[in-house]
């Protein structure tokens, strides 16, 4: 996935240069003394994708953005040789200049060889098809006959039917599944290393090769040309059986939780690797074969809050890794049509209306995942008792059940460039505008916080020495007037009328909650707050 964070990043910089088209109009005084007439819309002067992006959102709905990137990404490769030029003149070593250049040509080969500057135009689109439920569109667009970059073909080349929602059970509450090309990946990386002259990078990934092949007695190539180019991940929350999971000396509160890893393999060198591993590890293994499903289960007879028994399965050119054999088998009976899948629920019928069938990736979070996230984390506020009263309450206004995000969107490969279709409950205008509200007020916080905190603890820091040096002070009369020795230890009563606040007055108290030892005479008094000290 490295690569597409790269390619990702090379786009938002890009987009984020990118000016917004706007098209406008205005009134201009005619040549008749007191006639006006109405300016027509201008055309822009340069090439643009307007149309083309456009044509895929919708219109009418509470969002519309169209960025045009033509202008600012043609020719990239060339604008950054441009500044491997400018930067090389800033040193006079040689070594430092071939260190600069071999970074450049990484950099240039993998703006020229990803596409990236065919990328046209990008366009994003909300509309309420009800409410607290937004369609979102964004659309990153290629003119046709572009595209042919492995940014754009390494996760998906055409659009297919999303078979993998036939394995999720109904109770799953996180779902992400994509197209990927991991030998385009690795080819990608292992030329760019061998061709870029660095030799510590070139020698990196041959080792990496080396001790794989090592490691798992397997061939990297073989391993390569076994993966079947789709992968996802998925979890489910059971809330039929709540768990508590020790934490700090407290216990969480959650549904049981149940992994599963999903890889579309072309034959089973990985499966059979993991099982003669799982047979090696000196354990009692639980085989399964049962026509083309080879399942293999590790009990692990430990004490633990949740069931987990590792295991691995192979069945239908699909290859599972998950927390338990049941997971599994759950999976197969959705797939089987014993058991009512993800897609037959209310909340996926209805996240998933006007979307796509057919796709390259897919994401899906429900309502149950967000509430469960936030659940979590407002049980493990309430476990900081240490924490600041203002600052906790500050979390909690975000710690609510209703702001639970959850959605569905797929993502497809079209001929004309990346559209992603989605519905959740997140509205992109909300979004934007928070950003833009919560930005400045989280660099704010990040610097009124902390200072409050300090000074608050400062203030508190000052009065418990105050309250120390009343305690001292009244420990010194005490022992003037009783002819007490550096020895003795008086009493919270026998000091009591000498702490400034008389015979029946109260007792010096630490702002945080510390506890106060008299001790000795000779001594001074100690609070079991650390820090809050008098110097001895």
């Amino acid at each position: 996935m490295a690569m597409k964070k790269l390619f990702s990043t090379f786009i938002t910089l890009a987009v984020l240069g990118a000016g917004v088209l706007l098209i406008s109009s205005c009134d201009k005084k005619s040549n008749t003394p007191g006639a006006k007439e109405t300016e027509k819309s201008p055309v822009s002067a340069k090439k643009n994708s307007f149309k083309e992006v456009t044509s895929q959102l919708d219109p009418g709905g509470d969002f519309y953005l169209y960025l045009g990137t033509e202008q600012v990404l043609n020719g990239l490769s060339g604008k950054i040789d441009r500044w491997r030029k400018s930067i090389s003149s800033l040193t006079d070593s040689q070594n430092d200049r071939d260190q600069v250049n071999r970074v450049f040509d990484v950099i240039t080969n993998l703006v020229s060889e990803s596409g990236i500057e065919d990328v046209s135009g990008l366009g994003v689109s909300s509309v309420a098809r009800e409410n607290g439920l937004y369609r979102t569109k964004t659309f990153l667009h290629h003119y046709p006959g572009k595209g042919a970059g492995f940014g754009w073909t390494m996760f998906g080349q055409k659009p297919h039917e999303l078979t993998s929602l036939d394995f999720l059970p109904a109770n799953t509450s996180l779902a992400i599944f994509s197209d990927t090309d991991v030998p385009l990946l690795w080819s990608v990386i292992a030329k760019e290393g061998e061709r870029s002259g660095i030799p510590q990078a070139d020698e990196y990934l041959k080792m990496f090769v080396r001790n794989f092949e090592r490691g798992t007695g397997l061939k990297w190539d073989d391993v390569l040309a076994s993966l079947g180019g789709e992968y996802g991940i998925a979890l489910t929350l059971d809330e039929s059986k709540m768990i508590s999971v020790p934490l700090a000396g407290h216990s969480l509160q959650i549904p049981e939780p149940g992994l599963m890893l999903v890889a579309k393999v072309k034959n089973d060198i990985i499966f059979d690797r993991l099982d003669k591993a799982m047979q090696q590890a000196g354990q009692s293994v639980i085989r399964v074969d049962k026509g083309d499903l080879k399942m293999r289960t590790l009990p692990i007879p430990l004490p633990l809050p949740i069931q987990l028994r590792p295991t691995v399965a192979t069945s239908g050119g699909y290859l599972f890794i998950s927390s338990s054999d049941s997971v599994i088998q759950e999976a197969l009976a959705v797939k089987g049509g014993q058991k009512p899948g993800l897609k037959s629920t209310d909340e996926f019928k209805r996240l998933s209306a006007g979307i796509p069938t057919q796709g390259n990736q897919l994401y899906y979070m429900s309502r149950r995942f967000g509430e469960t996230m936030i659940e979590i984390q407002r049980q493990t506020l309430a476990m900081n008792s240490g924490a600041e009263p203002k600052v906790g309450q500050l979390f909690k206004t975000f710690l609510q059940p209703g702001k639970a995000t959850f959605a569905y969107s797929v993502t497809a490969n079209t001929d004309e460039g990346l559209l992603s279709v989605g519905n959740g409950n997140q509205q992109p205008a909300k979004a934007i505008l928070a950003m833009g509200v919560a930005v400045p007020a989280g660099l704010l916080s990040a610097i009124a916080i902390p200072n409050f905190v300090k000074a608050r603890q400062a203030s508190q820091h000052n009065a418990c020495v105050n309250n120390l040096r009343q305690i001292d002070a009244a420990k010194q009369q005490w022992a003037l007037e009783n002819n007490k020795k550096a020895t003795d230890t008086p009493t919270q009563a026998d000091i009591q009328v000498y702490v400034g606040h008389g015979p029946n007055g109260s007792w010096p108290i630490c702002p945080q909650g510390g506890h106060y030892t008299i001790g000795p005479v000779g001594e001074v008094p100690q609070c079991s707050i650390p820090g809050h000290s008098l110097p001895n």
